[in-house]
This record gives structure tokens, C-alpha cells and sequence, in this order.
């Protein structure tokens, strides 16, 4: 009964899978729409997905070092830091496929057992890189927010305040972008062993509790920029109903000045 070890990738970039494809040698590599698969032969595959994540199953550890190499020298070459990493087991075993605590049972790494499993650990490790980018998000607001709770100000100048408001709304939309995908794969439709094994192991991993936790700290975020922006709205329109009086001021003050 072999164990094979599955290790995700979550990077910050999304992949173009021609790019992609190009980092795998040494493999038979099928490339699709949103993910690339590369084949090692002897139960060992690589699976790389457009929104940002890549598995490897009972690949070397050579192999995938070269293979992350390749990535972050050819295609996300703008990484933040190092990708997030996130391990799990595969076991090979006779009978049906089951679920457990920290590995998947199955009797075969086939191609459609591969993609569910590979897809599923993607899903995972990019919601983990992404709790990550919210929690610094939240944190940067958190410190704002005391700002303004003790000077009563409106912390920062409207353009540091527009770019973190920009910077914010990029990190949204990657984020929605790549949650777009957790939709089920199209071979749990023709399967019903491996639409089962889709949804244990969803279940087990908490993708849709910790999906909906990402959405909620999303609208939490949404909400305090809106607030920062009506507040920051606010004082630009008192600024300059101020200048507006202000000149007008002037010019009754010429006025009178040229009547005198």
C-alpha cells in the first residue's frame, strides 16, 4: 500500500499555462484550458492551474525545485514572497476511494482521480495564501482605524488613501477571480465514485467554510474602504465649500475696497 506525497504551491501571479507548460520537461505534459498536467510516469504528476497554484504528487524533490525555479524565474517573476506550501498524502489501496483525516485513499492515481484531488489542494493552499493577504489588509486597517479614533482625523493624504483603496480592490479581484473556479470538475458529473470523493474531500478540507469566511472578512474590508472614501469625499467637498467662501469673501472685500 504505497503512500505518495502531495505537496500545493499558492503563488500571488496567475499563470498563463503556455508559460506554465514550458517549466515541466522530462514529463508528457497536457495542457488545457485552466491547468496543465505533467506526467512523470510511475504514479508521480505535476498539476499547474491558472489561478495561481501548482501540486505535485510523488514527484522528486529535485524535480520540484527545478520546476518552482522555472516559475519564479519565467513566470511569476513578481512573487511577494516565497509560495505558500501545503503537504497531504495519497494512498494507494484496493477498494473503494475514501476519504481520512490527513490523506486520500484510492485504488489508482488515474488522470480523473488526479484532477479532483490536485484541483481540491489548489483550491485549499490559494485560500490560504489569500487569508494571508486579507489578514494583512485588515491589519493596515485596524491601525487606520485607531488613527482615526484618536486624533479624529481622517488618517493619511486622499492619495496614500486612494492608493491603499487601489491596492485593496486589486487583492479583491484576484481573489474573486480565483475563487471562480470552485466550481465542481466536469468529470464528477460522469462519475459518481468521484463526485463522491470531490465532495469528501471538500468537506474535509473546509473549502466552503473557509470560502465563506474569506467572503465575509471581503465585505468587512469592502465596507471600511467605503466608509474611508465617504469620509475622505466628505473632507475634500468642506475643502472646498471653504476656498469657495473664502473668495468669495475676497471679493466683496475688493469690492468694497474699490467703492472706498
Amino acid at each position: 500500500m504505497p503512500v505518495l506525497q502531495a505537496l500545493a504551491y499558492g503563488f500571488a501571479s496567475t499563470f498563463k499555462i503556455r508559460e506554465l507548460a514550458r517549466c515541466f520537461t522530462g514529463a508528457t505534459v497536457r495542457a488545457a484550458k485552466t491547468q496543465v498536467t505533467a506526467d512523470y510516469g510511475d504514479n508521480r504528476v505535476a498539476v499547474g492551474f491558472d489561478f495561481g497554484a501548482i501540486v505535485f504528487i510523488n514527484v522528486p524533490a529535485e524535480e520540484r525545485t527545478r520546476v518552482l525555479d522555472q516559475v519564479l524565474t519565467k513566470v511569476a517573476t513578481d512573487e511577494p514572497h516565497p509560495p505558500l506550501e501545503e503537504d497531504f498524502l495519497v494512498e494507494l489501496r484496493e477498494g473503494p476511494a475514501a476519504v481520512r483525516f490527513d490523506r486520500v485513499v484510492v485504488p489508482a492515481l488515474e488522470p480523473p482521480i488526479a484532477d479532483v484531488v490536485t484541483l481540491l489542494l489548489a483550491q485549499s493552499v490559494c485560500i490560504d495564501y489569500y487569508e494571508e493577504d486579507l489578514q494583512q489588509i485588515l491589519a493596515d486597517l485596524d491601525r487606520r482605524t485607531d488613527r482615526m479614533a484618536r486624533t479624529g482625523r481622517l488618517p493619511g493624504s486622499i492619495r496614500d488613501l486612494t492608493r491603499f483603496v487601489g491596492s485593496s480592490i486589486s487583492t479583491k479581484n484576484q481573489i474573486i477571480a480565483a475563487m471562480a473556479v470552485l466550481d465542481k470538475p466536469a468529470a464528477t458529473w460522469e462519475s459518481e465514485q468521484l463526485d463522491r470523493l470531490h465532495r469528501e474531500l471538500r468537506d474535509m478540507l473546509e473549502i466552503g467554510e473557509r470560502f465563506r469566511a474569506l467572503d465575509f472578512k471581503l465585505r468587512t474590508i469592502q465596507e471600511t474602504l467605503e466608509l474611508f472614501l465617504d469620509l475622505a469625499n466628505t473632507r475634500r467637498a468642506l475643502w472646498l465649500e471653504s476656498t469657495i467662501v473664502i473668495l468669495i469673501v475676497f471679493e466683496i472685500a475688493l469690492a468694497l475696497v474699490g467703492k472706498l
